[in-house]
């Protein structure tokens, strides 16, 4: 799981550095390492689809039942993530990080070195990104090399109905929150419509 984490913190520098060094478009920089990762999975794997049944699973540790150990490893892990993202993000350098997200130029006039936020946000957000994977996969007692394809659909789609649910003026403590809801009710609306 920590491999995971910083094998996607390493993908994540290398489209940050492709943007700001490379003045690659962001969308393709992420296409380009998203391809080269696939690649690499593969070479690691050695197979497109490889069973984790004899690996112990975080899960593992947790004296309940499968189910029960399942949703505990998700909240955990989703209380851990959301308690660091907000220290974090009250720190002088996440306040930094905010302003680059809400007016880059802005940030800039500030001596905000815009380029190093860029890069560390990529850093970060694929490192989570790496992380639900690793939990997806240990959950599900396989890994898959086109598991996340689409993946970026449901966290818009959870984004967008968790801060639909709750007014604009939301805390930033609020805001994760809404984006937790969001997700559920998403994969909630999605298996109504599947049933």
């Amino acid at each position: 799981t920590v491999l995971g984490m910083a094998a996607g913190a390493l993908a994540g520098l290398l489209t940050g550095l492709l943007y700001t060094k490379g003045k690659i478009p962001t969308i393709l920089a992420g296409i380009l390492v998203m391809t080269s990762c696939n690649s690499i999975m593969l070479m690691v794997m050695g197979t497109a689809n490889l069973g984790l049944h004899e690996s112990r699973r975080i899960q593992d540790y947790l004296p309940f039942s499968a189910d029960v150990n399942s949703l505990l490893t998700g909240l955990i892990a989703v209380v851990v993530v959301i308690s660091l993202l907000i220290y974090f993000l009250y720190t002088n350098l996440g306040q930094a990080y905010i302003a680059t997200g809400d007016n880059r130029d802005m940030a800039k006039s500030f001596g905000i070195k815009t380029d190093r936020m860029e890069v560390m946000g990529l850093v970060v957000s694929n490192a989570l990104i790496a992380l639900s994977g690793a939990l997806v996969s240990q959950q599900d007692g396989y890994a898959d090399v086109s598991k996340g394809i689409g993946v970026i659909v449901i966290g818009l789609a959870s984004i967008i109905v968790g801060e639909v649910l709750y007014s604009t003026s939301l805390t930033l403590l609020e805001r994760l929150i809404a984006i937790v809801v969001g997700s559920i009710l998403y994969q909630f609306l999605i298996s109504a419509v599947i049933a």
